[in-house]
């Protein structure tokens, strides 16, 4: 019978299946929706090494295994333990104690299945039971058993939540393996009410326990705990424990077999339970250990304090535990430790990684099994150890920031998921509220007092960490720590050479890293591939606008702060998506680029908070020329403008000087929009690139596929950015020399000079980054081809810099066009002079234009000779963000221009005194 078919049989068909499996520590729970699921989810997991096992239930929800969620049982099962010290000494002998118990009650041949060791049997239903009744007639098969001294697990028979093996997986405790198969099929399924009457007896009227289900506080405690018989009698020593046990011990030679019994129930579930064994057998007039061992290989578990005192009565009542305690055995419980600094197995980043958990704080203890246990001493100096909490939870350092104050850096580790990593500020910690809330976001849901006593652990490690050391500032941007370029911020990771440590966020990266900016989705491969689609010829812009982005990690090595780089042209031309491409290597292309309606202020604060990371920005079209201006120079000056604080009278944070490559998008030039209020703009085209982006794709088929490109990079990021920055890390040198001698090509193959160095540094950081990028695997273009290219590129805008790069003339000439009416036209006087009856008087010139509101220059028409009052001229250069001085020099060295004294308005009724002038020759169109 193949394992579908068998699992149709034996569970029901309506509601959530279970599958719970187990390798090492490590559990983890799913639930499906179908039996054929479940079967491909075992073999999976069996192929991973986990021990699988399959709930004999369906649920009605897929929240939980316990027994109040169960919706439908549809078999009945017993499990018999097989082996050395098991209550059946092989699977033949427990299938031959099976025969006889079923021919013993006429019930139907079951079907059975090897669990590797033991063996589980089965008894399949012909219709689906509900809960309740089915609970009656399992309770009913249970003391069946016991009545016919048949050793089948009474834990297992009537748990509605139970899980057994799935057939056709293996049992990964021997080693080998063991397969889980099938021994023999059941005849037929049976009626439950059929069953029942074959069983005899009565069915009990009783519920099923609705509070016996799975439960991952107690399932610790077990793991965690063990029995010490030495613990008992040191308590009864001092008389808080057990005087039951103190009689059987003292009075051997005196007592019936069933105390005696009773006894030896409570050694045989301690450590030390051999040795107490024996103590209390010794003295025994018929001991013989034989009989002993006999004795207790019967014993099933540890016997309640009801039982002791049916069996001697008077001495229960005395006790200081009497009514507080079920069994002695409690008073036995010690709470196993765990190792000092014990490494574990953790999920970090998609891997499995051992590391260390520290040792907690005095009175705290981890678990061997994991959790938080407190141990302290009560009144009467006996050690009392509480469970904290059940999973692993500790603090692993402070810091400081400057908005949120002290943070503590907590690590968690839940059962099925990556160990996480989360902070909360210090205030928080003494809130329950906003304690509860943290805490609960991040998975941890505890209230009441246990949240109280999680608090006060909180608290304790905090003590701990200030008193063994200072707290660690907070980083408040993302990219290189500090100059040695030995550690990285990406989002919530800091990444070193062969490391990849948390990174709390701060006030300033928090907004991205709770977004989810630099979050891994997806695949790595399909990542990967998505990069590949650019290469090929002609995309040559697109592969130098995903190695900008890389690059842009490298321009600390340039000494430089930015350099811009603006592509423009119409929609539908690939500008996005190659940005888009980019960014997906570190992150979430979306939510790491500025869009449309973002501010230029929050455009130049994602900057700072960048640092290094590629700043990039679409549709900057509507920026005005003022915004371009100051963004450009800004970006290059790695700094944004210093403000006010909202909170108070105080300048706002600003990070340390960024160093990155700023990438942005138009539908028009950004070097025309800086050209359109000022004469000379080519400061700030020399700190920009832009970049006419031109339709490459003409195919409607590889249309089809750009578009599914873009939205495939929504879908898969953040994988490849770590290792691209640990190789940087591991061959710093080697990267810089790299950037060092490719900007020298660029500069010789471009001929760019010193007022080139912004397009050299940042082109010079892209082509290294592609070349690195080839080393580590993630781009495979062609490096001999992008370069060819952006250096066609750089000659040509080094021309048209050239062109535009207002010469000294065209600035003159466009001030006197925009002064046109405040300047006096006029003829020279100098040969003017009156004759005739008029001789030596002088005469006026009738001026050919007279200034209409203030005066800025004289220029006489007939010697071409303009006469410049400086104040104006200095007023106008500083509109126009014109260097006056250097102009005035210019004007100098390149036209011959003088200073002199002169009476600006001679040859007019305007009487003004003489003044300085900047004269110079230079034909000016009416």
């Amino acid at each position: 019978m193949k394992t579908q078919q068998f699992l149709d049989t034996v569970i029901g068909d309506e509601g959530y299946y279970c599958i719970f499996a187990v390798r090492g520590e490590r559990r983890v729970q799913k639930f499906y929706k179908t039996i054929q699921e479940v079967v491909i989810a075992s073999e999976h997991f069996d192929d991973d090494g986990f021990d699988v096992y399959y709930a004999l239930a369906t649920f009605g929800t897929a929240e939980s295994r316990k027994q109040q969620n169960v919706k439908q049982m549809r078999s009945l099962y017993l499990d018999l333990d097989c082996g050395p010290n098991k209550e059946f000494p092989s699977q033949m002998k427990a299938i031959d104690a099976l025969k006889k118990f079923c021919t013993t009650l006429g019930l139907p041949r079951p079907t059975l299945v090897s669990s590797g060791r033991g063996v589980h049997v089965y008894w399949p239903l012909i219709e689906t039971a509900e809960p309740v009744e089915w609970f009656r007639v399992a309770e009913r098969l249970k003391a069946a058993c016991a009545e016919q001294g048949f050793d089948a697990d009474p834990a297992v028979t009537s748990d509605m939540a139970r899980v057994l093996r799935v057939p056709g997986t293996h049992n990964h405790k021997d080693d080998p393996a063991s397969p889980v198969r099938m021994l023999a099929t059941a005849a037929e399924p049976v009626g439950l009410v059929a069953f029942a009457k074959l069983l005899g007896g009565t069915l009990k009227p009783v519920l099923p326990p609705m509070d016996l289900g799975p439960d991952p506080v107690f399932d610790a405690l077990i793991a965690n705990t063990e029995n010490s018989f030495a613990n008992i009698i040191r308590k009864t020593k001092a008389g808080r424990g057990c005087d039951q046990i103190k009689h059987i011990v003292q009075n051997q030679d005196d007592i019936g077999e069933p105390l005696w019994r009773a006894g030896l129930s409570i050694a045989k579930f301690c450590t030390d339970g051999d040795k107490a064994a024996v103590v209390m057998s010794r003295n025994h007039p018929d001991y013989d250990y034989d009989v002993m061992q006999r004795k207790l290989y019967n014993i099933r578990g540890p016997y309640l304090c009801s039982r002791f005192d049916e069996y001697n009565p008077g001495i229960c009542s005395g006790c200081p535990n009497f009514g507080k305690l079920k069994s002695p055995i409690n008073l036995g419980k010690v709470v196993l430790e765990a190792d000092p600094e014990e490494e574990v197995e953790v999920q970090e980043l998609g891997e499995v990684k051992k590391i260390t958990i520290p040792t907690y704080p005095n009175p705290y203890f981890r678990g061997k099994n994991g959790g938080i246990y407190l141990r302290i001493k009560d009144d009467d100096g006996d050690t009392i150890e509480e469970c904290v909490y059940h999973n692993d939870f500790y603090m692993s350092r402070r810091l400081y920031d400057a908005e949120l104050g002290e943070v503590v850096v907590m690590q968690l580790h839940l059962p099925n998921d990556p160990k996480r990593e989360f902070s909360i500020p210090m205030r928080d910690v003494t809130s329950k509220d906003e304690f509860r809330k943290v805490l609960g976001t991040n998975g941890l849901s505890v209230y009441g007092k246990n949240l109280e006593r999680l608090m006060v652990y909180v608290m304790k490690w905090i003590d701990e960490l200030q008193a063994t050391g200072g707290a660690d500032e907070a980083h408040k941007q993302f990219g290189w720590v500090d100059d040695n370029m030995d550690a990285f911020v990406l989002g919530d990771r800091l990444i070193k050479g062969n490391e990849v440590e948390y990174n709390p966020p701060s006030s300033q990266t928090k907004a991205l890293i709770k977004d989810g900016a630099f979050d891994q989705k997806g695949e790595i491969e399909k990542s990967r591939s998505l990069l590949e689609f650019y290469n090929k010829p002609g995309f040559e812009m697109h592969q130098f606008v995903v190695a900008s982005v890389l690059g842009s990690v490298l321009m600390e090595f340039t000494g430089l702060n930015s350099l811009a780089i603006n592509l423009y042209g119409k929609s539908g031309v690939g500008k996005t998506t190659a940005m888009m491409a980019g960014l997906s290597i570190f992150g979430d292309p979306m939510l790491l680029m500025n869009h449309r309606n973002d501010t230029h202020n929050s455009r130049l604060n994602r900057g700072e908070v960048m640092k290094n990371l590629a700043l990039c920005s679409d549709e900057m079209t509507n920026i005005k020329s003022h915004e371009a201006s100051e963004y450009v120079y800004q970006m290059s000056g790695g700094r944004q403008k210093n403000r006010m604080s909202s909170s108070g009278n105080t300048e706002r944070f600003r990070g340390d000087p960024w160093a990155l490559i700023a990438i942005s998008t138009t539908n028009t030039s950004l070097w025309e929009i800086l050209s359109r209020e000022k004469a000379r703009p080519d400061a700030e085209l020399l700190r920009l690139l832009e970049i006419n982006v031109q339709k490459q794709i003409k195919d409607p088929a590889l249309k089809v596929q750009t578009d599914a490109l873009f939205e495939d990079f929504k879908r898969n990021f953040g994988w490849l950015g770590t290792e691209f920055i640990q190789y940087i890390i591991s061959n710093r040198e080697e990267c810089r020399t790299l950037v060092k001698d490719v900007r020298s090509r660029i500069d010789k193959a471009a001929d760019l000079s010193s007022e080139h160095r912004f397009w050299s540094a940042g082109v010079a950081c892209a082509i290294a980054a592609n070349i690195i990028a080839g080393r580590v695997g993630i781009l495979n273009y062609n490096t001999a081809e992008i370069f060819s290219w952006v250096v066609d590129e750089l000659k040509q805008r080094k021309g048209f810099v050239n062109e535009s790069g207002t010469s000294v003339e065209t600035t003159l000439n466009n001030y006197a066009a925009e002064n046109y009416n405040n300047i006096l036209w006029i003829k020279s006087t100098d040969d003017l002079r009156a004759t005739g009856e008029h001789s030596g008087i002088d005469s006026l010139v009738v001026p050919d234009a007279l200034p209409k509101t203030k005066l800025v220059a004289r220029y006489e028409t007939d010697t071409k000779r303009f006469f410049l009052l400086p104040k104006p001229l200095k007023n106008w250069c500083t509109d126009q963000q014109i260097a006056y001085s250097e102009f005035v020099k210019d004007l100098q060295e390149k036209m011959g221009a003088t200073k002199q004294k002169m009476r600006i308005t001679k040859g007019t009724h305007m009487n003004l005194p003489a003044t300085d002038v900047i004269v110079v020759e230079f034909k000016l169109e009416e």
